[in-house]
Order: C-alpha cells, then structure tokens, then sequence
C-alpha cells in the first residue's frame, strides 16, 4: 500500500513567492489609507490661505521587511496648529501633549505678518513695519492627530487584508 501527494513544487513556490506578494499588497493598501488621512487632514486643518492644506501630502516609504506610511508637510506653521501654542493653546491642548513633553509659552508676543498687513491694507516692510499682530496663541486644531485614529480601525481592517490577500487567493 503506498501513498501519494502531489502538488508540493506549487505550494513550495506559492510560498516563496507569499513574502513579496505580502509585501505589494500592504504597500498598495498603507498607500490607499495614508491617502484617505491625508484627505481628512486637508478636511480638518485651519485655513487662512491654503498653505497648510495644500502643503499635507501621503506618502508610503518601504525600507526591507518594514513598510512607513502616513501624512507629511513642510510648512513650518503646521506644528503650531496641530499642538496649539502660548496660553491659548496650553487651555486647549492636544491630546497627546502630555505624554509628548508639548509646552506652551505662558504669556502673549507680538509677530509679524505680511498677511495681516495686506488684511490691513497697511504698507508691509519686514522687520520694519506694517503687519503687527498680538497673540496669546491658537488653540490644538489636533487635525493629524484626530485623522489617524478616525482610522484605526480601518488602518487594522485593511492591513489584515492584505495578509489574507497574499496567502490566500
């Protein structure tokens, strides 16, 4: 009496192949998500003139075995809204500031602003005149922080799917 299996080579080779097959799928589908974030970051940001809302771009990064997505920005001022600053902010303070070390300045200042100035309609020199704003901060608008877990759940649901996608179909 003998027994005979067959099919190995094509499980053998589905399971070599699984690693990079896992791999597309998760990149494809962290892409797909940080893009969804991004899109309610855009949503949730404070806008004046679109600077900080335009400037919120995904972005996927795989490096080896390990794969980083999420919600980038260059515009320096995208801190200040999302952790708040001076003594408003320090009255409503992000929700991680705590964990995080976040401090405020405990009292107001003055800045400049070319923005204030055309507002003003007044003659903008910098570091000379025109454009004077006093401030005691801006509340966390907390827009990044309140867009990624809006989506946890969705972050798990569809990274789990890309498990089930390279080894079972």
């Amino acid at each position: 009496m003998g027994v005979s299996v067959s099919g190995f080579d094509a499980l053998i080779s589905a399971l070599e192949q699984s690693p990079d097959k896992l791999q597309r799928a998760t990149v494809s589908r962290a892409a797909k998500l940080a893009e969804q974030i991004a899109a309610q970051s855009r949503e949730g940001a404070p806008v004046n003139y679109g600077r900080l809302r335009n400037s919120l771009e995904s972005y996927v990064e795989a490096n080896g075995d390990q794969i980083e997505g999420g919600v980038k920005t260059r515009y320096g001022p995208a801190v200040y809204q999302e952790f708040g600053t001076g003594l408003v902010g320090a009255a409503n303070p992000h929700p991680k500031a705590a964990e995080l070390g976040v401090s405020h300045r405990p009292d107001g200042w003055v800045y400049q602003s070319e923005e204030a100035a055309a507002m003003r309609g007044e003659e903008y020199v910098k570091g000379e005149k025109g454009g004077y704003v006093y401030t005691e901060g801006v509340p966390a608008k907390a827009f990044l922080y309140n867009a990624l877990t809006a989506n946890e759940d969705a972050i798990l649901e569809s990274l789990g799917g890309a498990i089930e996608e390279a080894f079972i179909k």
